[in-house]
């Protein structure tokens, strides 16, 4: 990305230092590589790396967000969405509710931002506990507070003798919020809509599906709460993600232009995919994945150098007399060879590239 003066309202040609100083974290939280050029006027070029993700970027005067970077997988995001699918969105990005990121919420599709909120609303209703709810409940027995005014004005007169008004504390879901769960809910499953027909949206709305069968019907509530007076973090997580879909700040579609600030190291979700990949090739093998420590396994140096005491692959399949270790790499060398070749790409790529075994 080409970074100008004029782009983020910089005056003169003393703007390089101020900008870096100013959209330091952002340009970490990517993984960016600045370069400054001064070819063709003052400009400095930003690389991506390994991260993908979204971040504003502010002027270096005012700090008021002036721009935005998005760096975007090298396959297609339908391809990414099926990695994440098929790991369970084990692996997520991490979101940023804070300042929104401009435009990117149409370059990013909603599946991705709507990972994190379903797997936030599932461990939350997994882990929620009953409270004591205010109820009113006609009843043939008395419990609680009767109301004896209602019972003898209304009740007696019409025969109902044995119908007691009470009012008692009972234990039950919290009513507001199970409200605004369930309003969440039928608002993913409607930003989900589009992407029904391929597998990352196919699984989150058999996700949302299932959370809305948990809850059952009932009242729906645009969640509005302060995170300030929760304690526990895993309900501070989902009323932070409920609070993320009713801004609709970033489920992409046509509600919304900027989007959430986003990373994701894409080198995770594809170790996520090995793993979860010989996981499931381990017992057509007559193999099985490694227990917990059963990885790490232990270097005996002979001789007065030696560095680390042990290797620990990505993943490992065991068996009785064979043991196959595998370790997930996740680089651009092919894909730079196949656009540039190997007279077309840089020195350090061709070191790394011989430097792996394949």
């Amino acid at each position: 990305m080409r970074i100008t003066g004029s782009l983020v309202q910089a005056q003169g040609e003393r703007w390089i230092d101020p900008f870096l100083s100013a959209n330091r974290g952002a340009i970490e939280r990517l993984g960016l590589h600045p370069e400054v050029h001064t070819d063709r006027g003052l400009h400095m070029l930003l690389r991506p790396t390994g991260r993908i993700g979204a971040v504003p970027l502010v002027a270096p005067a005012s700090r008021r967000v002036v721009a935005g970077v998005l760096v975007t997988p090298r396959f297609r995001w339908s391809a990414l969405g099926e990695v994440l699918s098929a790991v369970g969105f084990s692996v997520a990005p991490t979101l940023d509710g804070g300042t929104l990121v401009p435009g990117s919420a149409r370059e990013v599709p909603s599946w991705l931002i709507a990972g994190p909120v379903i797997r936030r609303l599932e461990d939350f209703l997994s882990r929620r506990r009953a409270t004591f709810v205010p109820r009113r409940e006609v009843r043939a027995s008395p419990r609680g507070r009767v109301d004896w005014g209602e019972w003898a004005t209304r009740k007696v007169p019409t025969g109902q003798w044995t119908s007691l008004p009470c009012e008692f504390s009972d234990l039950a879901d919290d009513p507001d919020l199970m409200a605004a769960v369930r309003w969440t809910l039928a608002r993913l499953a409607d930003d989900l809509q589009p992407f029904a027909t391929i597998g990352v949206g196919r699984n989150l709305t058999e996700r949302v599906r299932a959370m809305q069968a948990d809850v059952g019907t009932g009242l729906q509530r645009r969640p509005a709460f302060a995170l300030e007076r929760v304690l526990e973090p895993y309900v501070a997580n989902a009323l932070e993600a409920m609070g993320w879909v009713a801004d609709e700040r970033g489920l992409g579609g046509a509600r919304a232009l900027d989007g959430l600030a986003w990373d994701l190291e894409v080198s995770a979700v594809w170790e996520a995919w090995v793993r979860a990949f010989a996981g499931l090739l381990a017992p057509q093998l007559g193999l099985r994945p490694p227990g917990l420590g059963e990885a790490r396994r232990p270097l005996r140096w002979q001789g007065s150098v030696a560095s680390m005491g042990a290797l620990a692959p990505d993943v490992g399949l065991l068996g009785g007399e064979r043991v196959v270790w595998l370790d997930a790499k996740y680089k651009a060398h092919l894909s730079l060879l196949a656009r540039h070749g190997w007279a077309g790409v840089s020195e350090a790529v061709r070191d790394a590239h011989r430097a792996d075994l394949h």
